[in-house]
């Protein structure tokens, strides 16, 4: 087998993992916390020595640093930022044609766009791809966490977590009535960790 062969081949499975894995939490409400219990007893079992709220960071960290790396060698973003410039171009100047009536150069330039409109679907179709090695990787983070916050699980002793600014807080408190405290506090870390991550490596930039 030769080595585009193969990596036409690794990319499938990885494809077909991620979408049965989707499927199987959207089908099936106890794949999730059996999930997180199986990632638990496997790998991430020593983070239930932190605190939740450490763990939870520490989660947020690696999730924020793998998703800065796959966008840095996974995805060529200068690409397809002159894409994105060159489209632009072509839209002031389909707007020049067609103020001036010249039919032949608007139908020309609207053939670039049409092409440039298929590269960069392309483009973003590649870039796509490095976000299911990404998924395959987090899922059961969340998963995880999703488990040890669970009272019924008895992960932690004292069931609840020190938030900053807001003091102590129930694993089962709510915000708005739907979203887990676990969440809103990941999202906190996440965010600030993610932006120190894309800047340091010079993602985006």
């Amino acid at each position: 087998m030769s080595r585009e062969a193969l990596k036409d081949l690794i990319e499938k499975i990885v494809l077909f993992l991620a979408i049965g894995l989707m499927l199987a939490i959207f089908l099936d409400p106890t794949f999730f916390p059996t999930l997180g219990e199986i990632a638990n007893n496997i790998i991430l079992n020593p983070l239930t020595t932190l605190p939740i709220e450490l763990a939870i960071m520490a989660v947020a960290a690696f999730n924020g640093l793998l998703s800065s790396i796959a966008q840095k060698y996974g995805m060529d973003m200068e690409e397809q930022k002159e894409r994105q410039e060159k489209m632009k171009e072509l839209s002031n100047k389909i707007k020049e044609a067609r103020m001036s009536g010249d039919q032949g150069k608007l139908k020309k330039l609207e053939q670039e766009r049409t092409e440039l409109t298929q590269e960069l679907m392309g483009n973003l179709t590649k870039q796509f791809k490095p976000m299911l090695y990404i998924l395959l990787i987090t899922i059961p983070f969340f998963a995880w966490v999703y488990y040890v916050t669970d009272p019924a699980n008895a992960i932690y002793e004292a069931p609840s977590m020190l938030l900053p600014f807001i003091g102590e807080l129930d694993f089962s408190t709510r915000v708005w009535g739907t979203i887990p405290t676990w969440i809103i506090w990941y999202i906190v870390c996440s965010i600030p960790i993610s932006q120190l991550a894309r800047k340091t490596m010079k993602v985006g930039i």
